[in-house]
């Protein structure tokens, strides 16, 4: 298991980001999770994703969501993080092969302190999951609720 990290709302800085990865797609991992959680035939046979105009078997974008998710508890936030809110703008325009390596960055684009809670912030990042060649394979808005450092009254900066 990682290390704790504390890094608070308080700590998070609009314009700041990280970068994590890369992330191997294997054939071995993406065919059962496909197979279990999305079994269309374009995520399970080569031929069929082939007729659908891909270049091979592609990944569901679930598994690209966990790839991510897997990028995200790796980030110095990770144990101050209260709960997701909310994903928005969630595209997907490029697909997943097997053999891709997969590469995340995060920025804080926003943050707020909570007006009916005092011990938590709200944080908006933008998060871009992209392969080996630089191509997009997702972007969202990801809204999160953080635990603050320490607990401020309503109107005190955030």
């Amino acid at each position: 298991m990682a290390e704790p990290r504390n890094y608070f709302f308080d700590d998070v800085v609009i314009g700041e980001g990280q970068s994590y990865g890369p992330y191997e797609v294997t054939a071995e991992e993406l065919i059962p999770f496909n197979r279990k959680w999305d079994p269309l035939p374009m995520h399970l046979d080569d031929q069929a994703a082939r007729e659908k105009g891909h270049r091979g078997l592609t990944a569901s974008g679930q598994y690209t969501l966990c790839v991510k998710q897997l990028f995200i508890n790796q980030t110095p936030w990770r144990d101050c993080v209260i709960g997701a809110l909310g994903f928005d703008e969630v595209r997907f325009p490029h697909p997943v092969y097997v053999g891709d390596q997969l590469s995340a960055t995060i920025e804080c684009i926003d943050k707020r302190a909570s007006q009916s809670k005092l011990d938590r912030g709200i944080v908006k990042f933008v998060v871009r999951v992209f392969n080996q060649n630089d191509e997009t394979v997702l972007s969202y808005i990801d809204t999160v609720m953080f635990k603050r450092l320490t607990e401020k009254r309503i109107g005190d900066d955030p």
